[in-house]
């Protein structure tokens, strides 16, 4: 895996540094078979050709396909390329791509593209993208109108979705990053410090655009004079309804940990949708306050009762053999500082 990982970045580095002279008046045939470049049916005059069809057994190099390719190893073209286009290691356009892209390992594109491209290790597109982008890394140079799907996403500006574990925005203000981390030049990133009925406090990181952004938890508390932490990851949205005030909409996972039992393999969490108004008294500091609806699942037992939380009453409570359900409504109130 990691020789395929360093052929891939090596054929990456290689294609940003090539300097394409496509030519316009390609002359065009119905089919091509290249064994490795340049013994095939072009010869070393294959980067003259547009292909409706063409065959790479190892490697192809090519003017531009019109239809179908597909090479076992590499596929090279210096000119557009329109249609489908199969790789077993990696397909290097220099000219615009249009279509279905797909490679085992690295999709390279230096011009602009439109479709869909999907590879193992790495897409790579350097001027606009159009359509959907599915692979370990997506790497939109210039901008993508679309989707990518990946662990790790990068884009210059993007006019759509990314989803990954992380991603990266120069600009965000018209894309949607969804994600454990994303990051996003002059995004959203906010502290905030709250408390509740059953977390007395609660210090809140949050990341991401006010449109999605991703919540990072941690609280304390205590039941039966021991103490009580949690830590969780949640999601939210700000709603601006005017400029000093905001509603906002999160939902958190808290896992729960009485007395300092952090190996205990025993079920208790908390989940929390919150509902806070927000008012800002200055430019970066807002109070906050709100209900919370609240679901507590359990398999703790203290002195023979589930539960590590003070909870105050329940609006609904299913108790089983090995665990408790309880649900109710809370309050949330703090304040939130914006970095």
């Amino acid at each position: 895996m990691k020789k395929i990982i360093l052929l891939s970045i090596l054929i990456l580095l290689v294609s940003i540094n090539l300097e394409a002279q496509v030519n316009d008046s390609l002359k065009t045939r119905k089919a091509q078979v290249t064994f490795a470049y340049p013994i095939g049916s072009s010869g070393t005059s294959s980067t003259e050709y547009l292909n409706n069809f063409s065959f790479n057994i190892l490697y192809g190099l090519n003017g531009g396909v019109n239809g179908f390719e597909m090479g076992s190893l590499l596929n090279y073209n210096k000119g557009q390329v329109k249609g489908f286009q199969l790789s077993g290691v990696s397909n290097i356009n220099i000219g615009y791509s249009e279509g279905f892209i797909l490679s085992g390992v690295s999709n390279i594109c230096m011009d602009s593209t439109s479709g869909v491209l999907i590879s193992g290790v790495v897409n790579y597109s350097k001027q606009k993208a159009k359509g959907f982008q599915l692979s370990t890394t997506n790497i939109a140079v210039n901008q993508i109108n679309g989707f990518q799907l990946g662990v790790f996403n990068y884009a210059k500006k993007l006019k759509g979705v990314q989803f990954g574990i992380f991603n990266y925005l120069d600009d965000g203000e018209e894309g949607l990053p969804i994600g454990i981390f994303s990051i996003v030049k002059n995004g959203h990133y906010e502290l905030e410090l709250t408390g509740g009925e059953v977390i007395y406090s609660n210090l809140n990181y949050k990341m991401g655009v006010e449109r999605f952004y991703t919540i990072f938890k941690a609280g304390y508390s205590s039941y039966k004079n021991s103490p009580v932490y949690s830590f969780g990851l949640g999601f939210g949205r700000n709603i601006s309804i005017s400029e000093r005030q905001k509603i906002s909409i999160d939902l958190s996972y808290n896992q729960i940990v009485y007395n300092n039992h952090w190996h205990s393999a025993k079920l208790n969490m908390l989940n929390k949708a919150d509902f806070n108004y927000k008012y800002s008294i200055s430019e970066k500091i807002s109070l906050l306050i709100g209900p919370s609806f609240n679901v507590y699942v359990t398999e703790e037992k203290i002195d023979g009762e589930f539960g590590t939380l003070n909870i105050p009453y329940t609006i609904y409570s299913n108790q089983g053999t090995s665990s408790n359900l309880f649900m109710w409504i809370g309050i949330n109130a703090g304040l939130s500082l914006k970095l």
